[in-house]
């Protein structure tokens, strides 16, 4: 969620995260408005994941009324339209303050895309940690009034996002279900056909990575990649090769009970 008048920055943050989190099943809530949350709903469907739209008017009443097709389709792809407000309510400027409090209290954790020095994302953001909720955001220039809400968050202890995994990291469902942006899907879904662990592909068998480099790359959180390269050192995948880790060469018919 986020700001009505997004920056060029801001619509492609919002519509590519909201659309890696539902390829990785999570429910994208947002408040049907122009600029972040549109942008945010749109990602969603874009995957064919499941979207629901906070109003705050009544259901029946779409506002903005451009907004109209897309919910429908947000509906049609089997989210909802939800409101707290009976059908026939008008938009009304004290609704959406009220409609940012319910948006918090459906989401397990908010995440503020851009948001200015006043945005309603930030009455959000103050309704998901009185409910003892995570917040999140994403930084933005610095030179950009639209990102000042987000660095305030930040500054105050929000939790950083920079892509999808940070959200599922925060809430504990980390997936594989995200492609590694650096490398095209195919050779991802050849990798796990082979049973070979993504840490051991990216490695080389003579030029050492360190575990930093390692995590850039396959845009792991540090602690879960420091897991995986322990249990690769015990398989005798991998093994520490000076400040770094490097790929173990097996000869052909050898096993891991060969000597050698």
């Amino acid at each position: 969620m986020g700001s009505r008048k997004p920056t060029p920055y801001g619509e492609a943050v919002a519509e590519r995260l909201a659309g890696d989190l539902a390829r990785a099943g999570v429910v994208v809530v947002s408040g049907l408005a122009l600029g972040i949350d549109a942008r945010a709903h749109e990602g969603a469907l874009r995957e064919g994941g499941c979207t629901i739209a906070v109003m705050g008017t009544g259901v029946d009443m779409v506002y903005p009324r451009s907004h109209a097709d897309l919910a429908a389709r947000i509906i049609g792809a089997g989210g909802a339209l939800v409101s707290q407000f009976a059908d026939g309510t008008l938009p009304q400027r004290p609704n959406f303050p009220r409609r940012n409090w319910t948006m918090s209290a459906l989401s397990d954790l908010v995440v503020v895309v851009e948001a200015g020095e006043g945005s309603g994302a930030l009455i959000t953001a103050e309704a998901a940690l009185a409910m003892d909720k995570p917040v999140m955001a994403v930084p933005g220039s610095v030179f950009s009034h639209q990102s000042v809400g987000c660095h305030q968050l930040l500054r105050d202890g929000a939790g950083l996002v920079q892509n999808a995994r940070d959200v599922l990291a925060e809430l504990g469902t980390l997936t594989s279900v995200l492609d590694d942006p650096l490398r095209p899907p195919d050779r991802l879904r050849a990798t796990r056909a082979e049973g070979r662990d993504a840490i051991v592909v990216h490695l080389s068998d003579v030029l050492p990575l360190s575990a930093a480099e390692l995590s850039a790359k396959l845009g792991l959180p540090f602690s879960e990649l420091l897991a995986r390269l322990t249990r690769l050192e015990l398989d005798g995948e991998v093994r520490r090769s000076g400040a770094g880790y490097v790929r173990v060469t097996r000869l052909a018919g050898t096993t891991r009970g060969d000597p050698g």
